[in-house]
């Protein structure tokens, strides 16, 4: 099984797939028999990997599932921007959270750069480490009118920026967070889990098909096998044992992503636009000079013709660097959550069973939260900021508009999907057009990634429907 799994599509310039998974490393094995475990974790990114790290420090027995291969989803497709400057989400949290509260968690994201880092040295990871500034800038003259709105706002959450004007190509008004970081988050999980020693098991290639509170404990089902642990942990991106109707509270979107060679020079550092085209920049390492471009957010499987984002976001790079050189394309795909702020900690209705959900796009930093908190969690701990992200916090007025927009949008495709399936008229070289076996939504065909995917909830399948990430825990199958 390869680690990457987009496809190379007609239509799009460079080649499909992130420069993380480019090359192959060696795999576990796939899980066979029945075993027991202190912990269990399903999802070998790099939440699994951070927390399976501070769990068999401390003697733990823990036993890791990936469906896949381990940083082959989520984590293997981020842009790995290491970095507490979040767009401008802290504007966005400060308007409906008191000021202490988002000063904790700005201060935890800080402090996440430098832990993540010093995890990279101190395990000996080949993983490009490398700190650099980071930037938030206005992306067009309206940001830019209001962008004292933001300074604002991330020094009142404890962010130490300073006020600058970025230089060409951005020529516009902006701050600057130093001491951030970037990584190769494939190879930063890989050297993670290579560290971990004797007292950790890895499993590749062995989907859970069911989890099950039994005996005192959970028992993951795999196809091979299974793993009893009085403790389990969802690390899988959207917790495939839903305890809290999350499906509903996770909305899913993608981000699309260049590889490009600029013919210009661009200022070192992380650069971040508001407004305007909303564009992400960074370097790599790479000696030939690329730089990894993300822009055009979208909700999964909305599009008719995905091809048409990685066209918008080849335009909006080209409008402000000039012509480029484009060598790989891929999406990154998140889930939001209502409030902004992600659900880490103790499942509702789910004794000692933990999650952490809802990145929102900020992985690299948040799932170092999520470490510590789910560890505190399991050791019987707690905190004012785990209180702040539990799973099971009550729902808030400011979560009624994100709500009803995404059940309406849900609604949509869940109606006009079942019409549709009626006719029994699926996509001709995939399973697209079949139902998603989560809840039954109608599947799509990506025309950009060679993916089949759900417009409800956001699952992604390959074309012959094996599952590739949930909410969704089965593969899709043709009738008989």
């Amino acid at each position: 099984m390869k680690r990457e799994y987009i496809q190379d599509m007609r239509g799009i310039p460079g080649s499909a797939g992130t420069p993380w998974l480019r090359s192959d490393v060696d795999g576990y094995p796939e899980l066979a028999g029945d075993h027991e475990a202190d912990v269990l974790i399903l999802g070998g990114g790099i939440t699994g990997a951070l927390i399976a790290r501070r769990l068999s420090a401390q003697g733990r027995h823990v036993v890791i599932l990936e469906r896949r291969r381990v940083a082959s989803s989520t984590t293997g497709h981020s842009t790995a921007k290491v970095t507490a400057l979040h767009g401008a989400s802290w504007l966005e949290l400060l308007r409906e959270n008191p000021r202490g509260t988002i000063r904790e968690w700005a201060i935890a994201n800080l402090a996440a750069v430098d832990e993540l880092s010093d995890i990279a040295l101190a395990t000996g990871t080949n993983c490009s480490l490398r700190t650099l500034p980071a930037y938030l800038t206005a992306g067009d003259a309206s940001a830019e009118a209001s962008f004292d709105q933001h300074v604002a706002a991330l020094l009142s959450a404890g962010l130490p920026v300073t006020a600058l004007q970025a230089p060409d190509p951005f020529n516009a008004a902006a701050v600057e967070l130093p001491g951030q970081a970037t990584i190769d988050p494939a190879a930063f999980v890989v050297g993670v889990l290579s560290s971990l020693g004797a007292n950790s098991d890895i499993y590749e290639r062995s989907p859970v098909r069911s989890l099950k509170h039994t005996d005192g404990g959970w028992r993951a089902t795999c196809d091979g096998g299974s793993v009893w642990s009085p403790i389990a942990i969802l690390a899988d991106h959207a917790p495939s044992h839903d305890t809290g109707g999350f499906f509903a509270r996770l909305f899913p979107y993608s981000h699309y992503v260049l590889e490009v060679v600029p013919k210009i020079a661009i200022p070192d550092g992380m650069w971040l636009q508001v407004g305007g085209d909303s564009l992400t920049l960074r370097p790599t390492n790479k000696p030939d000079g690329t730089w990894i471009v993300s822009g055009q957010r979208t909700r999964t499987g909305s599009e008719d013709d995905a091809r048409e984002s990685y066209a918008s976001v080849a335009a909006t790079v080209t409008k402000l660097l000039g012509e480029v050189k484009v060598l790989r394309h891929w999406s990154a795909h998140d889930y939001e959550t209502p409030d902004g702020l992600p659900f880490i900690g103790e499942a509702p209705l789910g004794r000692n069973l933990f999650m952490a959900a809802g990145y929102a796009g900020w992985g690299m930093t948040k799932s170092v939260v999520a470490s510590s908190i789910i560890t505190e969690g399991v050791d019987g701990r707690s905190s004012a900021l785990a209180q702040m992200l539990s799973p099971s916090r009550m729902p808030r007025f400011n979560w009624v508009a994100p709500l009803m927009g995404e059940g309406a949008t849900v609604g949509k495709e869940f109606l006009g999907g079942h019409l549709r399936l009626k006719r029994n008229r699926p996509h001709r070289d995939s399973h697209a057009g079949h139902a998603c076996t989560h809840l039954g939504c109608e599947t799509k065909w990506n025309t950009a990634e060679g993916t089949v995917d759900c417009p409800c909830h956001g699952s992604r399948y390959d074309q012959d429907g094996h599952l590739l990430h949930g909410p969704a825990t089965k593969d899709i199958t043709t009738p008989s």
